[in-house]
């Protein structure tokens, strides 16, 4: 298990990555019912204390976000751009989520643009409802690229009534809007051509293992356009097997009005479709002027259901 910080009643800011999890405040059971819903959300600065960095929140906004969270109802979440457990806490409580941080290092803060607020940091992390058994954590350092500007990547696996389970959360570098990003000489998609072997490798190796996984977050691409050059790659095996990737949320759009095309995703590989039935869906929130949006990502989901 690499060094990842798995919260059940949150750390400090700043405090060190630890490779625990204390199974005696969760309860290994599998969930209810016969189905599985899972989301991605980028909360934009999510800070704690909530007033702070380049993304600060009043107390009101805090509430809607907390509802917004309970609406979407999903039973595993995928976040990008929070800062620490606590911070993960005030929407998801303690009480009723385990959450596991990503081992990222804290970055030095910058002034933000916007308030010339410090910023807070951008980190990824899962909350998962108590009930769901975690059995393992991973950080997966290499999707940094050795840069304290990128973010790890964050694997967990679950045991459920699907059986085991791997869902990795993938924030990928920002600014490589284009098909085909290795065709490129901007920066953004440069570094993206680093990123994007390590992902694929992840895919093969999940691939031959012939487990479910679940990969879902910003991946700061558009995958479901056609003919996008890393959607191929990655539902291509090399060893020639048939490959069971599929991006499961394909067919939604984008929530915010400036960009109808989504950069957030959730791609599934070995899930028979003669087994599961997979309902995609985006949440929008109240108020979807660009300005008042709670945050600059809507919630992505996926229910797993068997047939």
């Amino acid at each position: 298990m690499s060094a990842v910080c798995a919260v059940l009643v949150g750390c400090q800011s700043g405090e060190e990555a630890n490779n625990t999890i204390d199974q005696t405040q969760v309860q290994a059971s599998t969930p209810s019912g016969s189905s599985l819903k899972v989301a991605s959300w980028n909360i934009e600065h999510l800070a704690y204390p909530a007033e702070a960095g380049c993304r600060p929140r009043t107390a009101q906004e805090m509430s809607e976000m907390k509802q917004y969270a309970a609406t979407v109802n999903a039973d595993i979440v995928a976040m990008q751009e929070v800062h620490s457990a606590q911070a993960v806490h005030q929407l998801f409580p303690a009480s009723d989520w385990q959450v596991v941080m990503s081992g990222r290092p804290d970055n030095d803060p910058f002034d933000c643009r916007s308030n010339g607020n410090k910023s807070t940091q951008q980190k990824v992390a899962f909350a998962v409802r108590k009930g769901i058994e975690l059995k393992e954590t991973n950080s997966l350092s290499e999707f940094a690229l050795d840069s304290r500007g990128l973010r790890h990547a964050l694997e967990i696996t679950v045991d459920g009534e699907f059986g085991p389970m791997s869902l990795l959360n993938v924030h990928m570098k920002s600014g490589c809007f284009v098909d085909d990003y290795s065709s490129s000489d901007k920066y953004a998609c440069q570094t993206y051509a680093k990123q994007a072997p390590i992902l694929d490798a992840y895919v093969e190796s999940k691939e031959k293992a012939a487990t479910p996984y679940v990969i879902l977050g910003d991946f700061n691409h558009r995958l479901a356009t056609p003919n996008n050059f890393f959607t191929s790659e990655l539902m291509n095996n090399t060893d020639g097997s048939a490959s069971t990737l599929k991006n499961a949320t394909a067919t939604l759009k984008g929530c915010h009005e400036y960009y109808p095309v989504p950069i957030d995703h959730i791609l599934v590989g070995n899930l028979d479709d003669n087994q599961f039935l997979m309902t995609p869906n985006v949440y929008h929130y109240k108020n979807m002027e660009p300005k008042l949006m709670l945050s600059d990502h809507c919630a992505v989901t996926l229910t797993l259901t068997t047939n």
